[in-house]
């Protein structure tokens, strides 16, 4: 997999490179888990401590997965791995525990509409993506995401599939033209799934364009 690419947080990044003056370390650009109001812990192993966390516009959650954009001025005295930053940009991402259907009911239930892997890292105990999922303008119809765990006698890979289900909205041939691409982020927890000590070739498959692809990575924890 490629490095991940923050595009959606693009505009903020460009806004915040012409009003700052002051002299910082360096800049920020990752996935993390909050671990206290205006507390990250970086999927870097890093602990960031954001100091403008009141000057947001909008709350911060207190814990939960984040993706983040910030500035970093350097260490926080009596500390060796903290570090005194401050926050440009960030977005909650969806982040839900993987499945493993059981019934073909189960596997039914999960969709099968469009939904396609941009880009994506592993971090954290996570497979953090960007995504793309394919949705009608307007509707009012909630959309799942979900990872699907398959499994298989074989410990060297660990087998996935991105699944995506458009509740009461329909996509076949004569609805296809009026949906459009929403890209988001997503975070699913997956260190439970692979062996100490070794590394595991991840698969991620998932259906765009009215086929399935298939991306790898070989990851460890």
């Amino acid at each position: 997999m490629k490095r991940f690419l923050f595009i959606l947080l693009a505009a903020a990044l460009c806004l915040t490179s012409c009003m700052s003056t002051k002299e910082i370390l360096y800049r920020g650009q990752m996935f993390g888990t909050l671990n206290g109001v205006g507390v990250m812990i970086g999927d870097d192993g890093r602990n960031y401590r954001f100091q403008n966390n009141d000057q947001m516009t909008t709350n911060m959650p207190a814990s939960g997965r984040i993706v983040a954009i910030f500035d970093v001025y350097g260490l926080v005295e009596g500390t060796s791995n903290d570090y005194e930053a401050e926050l440009l940009d960030y977005v909650v991402p969806l982040c839900k525990e993987p499945v493993i259907c059981t019934t073909a009911e189960e596997d039914e239930a999960l969709g099968n509409a469009p939904v396609a892997l941009t880009d994506g890292v592993w971090g954290g105990g996570h497979i953090n993506m960007l995504c793309d999922a394919l949705v009608l303008p307007n509707s009012s119809s909630s959309h799942t995401i979900n990872l699907q765990i398959i499994p298989s006698e074989n410990t060297d890979t660990l087998h996935t599939v991105l699944r995506h289900n458009p509740g009461e909205d329909v996509y076949n041939d004569l609805t296809r033209d009026s949906y459009a691409e929403y890209p988001f982020y997503a975070s699913f927890p997956i260190a439970d799934y692979l062996p100490e000590g070794k590394s595991t070739v991840l698969e991620v498959k998932y259906l765009w364009d009215e086929e399935w692809h298939s991306v790898y990575a070989t990851i460890s924890k």
